[in-house]
């Protein structure tokens, strides 16, 4: 198993417990220039700096801080900001939230990111479900957790939260495509070779992110949903001048519809039916 040690693991849950984050329900993740939508309902916010094993991201737009959530019942942890795979070459802080998360009972979550368009009909402001993805970032991370998944396992995104997904961004009135993201290490931006290579693969956005972290929950048992905000999309020679900063404003552009989507589909997402009656569906850790 990747990942930072155990020991790095129960201090930073350790952390987490004395601020309050007891136990959890579901993991939201956000990636460049994207915030949490529900400010108002935030109860605890821990930066990342504070917390062992989370190393601060080190790029513009994402903001490092770990928020507690209360939805009713329920309890959700928001991610604010990423650390990437290409920031230090190694999984360790790319796996530790998840980590955390799962000892604090989290066995659901949403990943979502910023990401290039790849598809040709596609463009800055729309919504991808993902339905797979293909990685192709740094070492074989699907052979290094060979031995976190039952033998004949296929890891697939989860069904059930496309579905909440999709009727959410139907009674919003949001268009939501569905496709495969391409993972690729960065930090640059594709040529136009590189976006004909990925089209011919069938990828239909790309990105730095996400796929890693999907990887990674289903090896701890997690059920995973992926959203991706196309935030640039080539020109009509095949490729855009872009720079982050373009991404990040992108991303704050569309905040309002994404807060629009989460703040009607999480809810629905949380496990109210696996509940057993004490308002969590797992046994926290210290309790």
């Amino acid at each position: 198993m990747i990942g930072p040690s155990q020991e790095t693991v129960e201090a930073a849950v350790e952390v987490l417990l004395s601020a309050g984050i007891v136990c959890a329900d579901l993991l939201v993740t956000f990636g460049s220039g994207q915030k949490n939508p529900w400010d108002s309902e935030t109860e605890i916010t821990i930066p990342y700096t504070e917390i062992p094993g989370w190393a601060p991201p080190g790029v513009e737009g994402h903001g490092g801080e770990l928020s507690l959530v209360r939805m009713g019942e329920d309890n959700v942890l928001v991610m604010v900001g990423r650390h990437h795979y290409y920031e230090a070459r190694s999984y360790e802080s790319v796996a530790a939230p998840l980590k955390a998360a799962c000892e604090l009972g989290v066995r659901r979550a949403l990943l979502t990111n910023s990401a290039g368009a790849v598809r040709k009909d596609l463009r800055q402001g729309d919504f991808v479900l993902l339905t797979d993805h293909i990685l192709q970032q740094g070492p074989d991370l699907a052979d290094l957790l060979r031995d976190a998944w039952e033998e004949g396992m296929v890891p697939t995104y989860w069904q059930e939260g496309a579905t909440i997904l999709r009727q959410a961004a139907q009674q919003g009135g949001i268009p939501l495509s569905e496709g495969m993201l391409l993972c690729v290490t960065g930090p640059a931006y594709e040529t136009g070779a590189e976006i004909e290579m990925a089209r011919r693969m069938g990828a239909d956005v790309v990105a730095m992110s996400l796929a890693p972290e999907a990887l990674i929950a289903w090896s701890l048992g997690f059920e995973v949903s992926g959203l991706s905000l196309v935030t640039n999309s080539p020109g009509t020679d095949g490729r855009a001048c872009l720079h982050h900063h373009d991404v990040v404003e992108a991303a704050l552009g569309m905040q309002p519809v994404l807060d629009r989507l989460l703040r009607e589909a999480v809810p629905r997402m949380l496990p109210v039916s696996d509940r057993d009656g004490q308002g969590n569906n797992h046994s926290p850790r210290g309790q």
